[in-house]
C-alpha cells in the first residue's frame, strides 16, 4: 500500500504558469491527512517552503537544492551539504572564461556577480530575492556553496554538462534540472540520496513510496520508489524509467494518478 508521496515542483506539480491546480491541491491536502507528503525540488529551501505555505498554509518534509538540504517541519534543516571552498574555487575559475551565467547559494541566499537578465528571470521564476556581489568568486572560494547553477541555452548546457562532468567527476555531480539550468552539486548529493536519508529517518519502506517527476534530476528519486510516475511532459529518459506516464503538468497529471492507484490515504 502506498503511503508516502513525493512531488517534484517545476514541471511536475507546478504548471507552466508556476501554479498548482486546485484539483491537485485538493487531492494532496486529502493525502496529507492520513499519509506522508514530501516536496523535492532543485529550488532553494526558502523558495520551496514558500510554495508549500502559499497552497497548503503549512510546511512538509522537504528536499531542496536537488538533495543538498533536507528540512523537517518539527526540526528545521536536518541535512545540509556544501561544495567545499577549494572545489568551488576550481570550478569557478574554469567556467568564468566560458562566458556563461553562473550563480551561487550561500546560507539559503542567492548570489550573482552581475545584475543581468538571467538572475532576474531566475528570481522571478523561483519567487526569491537575490544579492549582487561583484566579488562572488572570492566569497565562494572562502565560504563554499550549497550548489552552483549555470544558465544558458539547452544546447550549450548539454555541451558543458559533458565537459564539467568529466573534468570534475571526482568532486561534484553535474545534471540538468530544467532545459536551461545546469546544476553542480556536491559529489554525494542528489534527490535520491536525500530521499533515502529521509526514508531512514522516518522509517518509511521503499515499496510505500510514490515519486512524481519530469526531469533528469528526478531519476535519482526513482531508485528509491515503489512506484515511479513520469509526467506527460517529462523528458524521454524519465518516461522510459517510469512505471506510469500520466497527463502533463498543465492537465493536473498528479491528481489523475493519485485518484487511480491503490492507497487508503484518500479515505475520509
Amino acid at each position: 500500500m502506498y503511503r508516502v508521496f513525493v512531488f517534484d515542483l517545476d514541471g511536475t506539480l507546478l504548471n507552466d504558469s508556476l501554479e498548482i491546480s486546485e484539483k491537485d491541491r485538493k487531492v494532496i491536502e486529502r493525502l496529507s491527512r492520513n499519509c506522508h507528503v514530501v516536496f523535492a525540488s532543485g529550488r532553494m529551501l526558502v523558495s520551496t517552503l514558500n510554495v508549500e505555505k502559499r497552497y497548503f498554509k503549512r510546511t512538509f518534509p522537504t528536499i531542496a537544492y536537488n538533495g543538498a538540504m533536507v528540512y523537517l517541519p518539527e526540526e528545521g534543516v536536518v541535512l545540509n551539504e556544501k561544495i567545499p571552498p577549494e572545489v568551488a574555487k576550481d570550478i569557478i575559475e574554469y567556467i568564468k572564461p566560458l562566458n556563461v551565467h553562473w550563480q551561487a547559494y550561500i546560507d539559503d541566499v542567492l548570489y550573482s556577480e552581475k545584475d543581468n537578465e538571467e538572475i532576474k528571470s531566475y528570481a522571478r521564476h523561483s519567487n526569491v530575492d537575490y544579492r549582487v556581489e561583484p566579488n562572488l568568486s572570492e566569497l565562494v572560494s572562502k565560504m563554499g556553496t550549497t550548489k552552483l547553477l549555470l544558465i544558458d541555452t539547452p544546447e550549450r548546457l548539454d555541451e558543458l554538462k559533458e565537459i564539467l562532468s568529466e573534468r570534475f567527476k571526482d568532486v561534484v555531480k553535474v545534471f540538468k534540472s530544467f532545459p536551461t539550468y545546469l546544476e553542480i552539486v556536491p559529489k554525494n548529493v542528489d534527490k535520491g540520496k536525500a530521499l533515502k536519508f529521509l526514508r531512514g529517518r522516518m522509517n518509511w519502506k521503499k515499496e510505500e513510496i510514490v515519486v512524481f517527476g519530469d526531469n533528469e534530476n528526478d531519476l535519482f528519486m526513482f531508485e528509491e520508489a515503489g512506484l515511479r510516475v513520469a509526467m506527460g511532459n517529462a523528458i524521454d529518459k524519465v518516461k522510459e524509467a517510469a512505471d506510469v506516464v500520466t497527463l502533463t503538468n498543465n492537465d493536473s497529471g498528479v491528481s489523475y494518478v493519485l485518484e487511480r492507484i491503490s492507497t487508503d490515504c484518500l479515505d475520509e
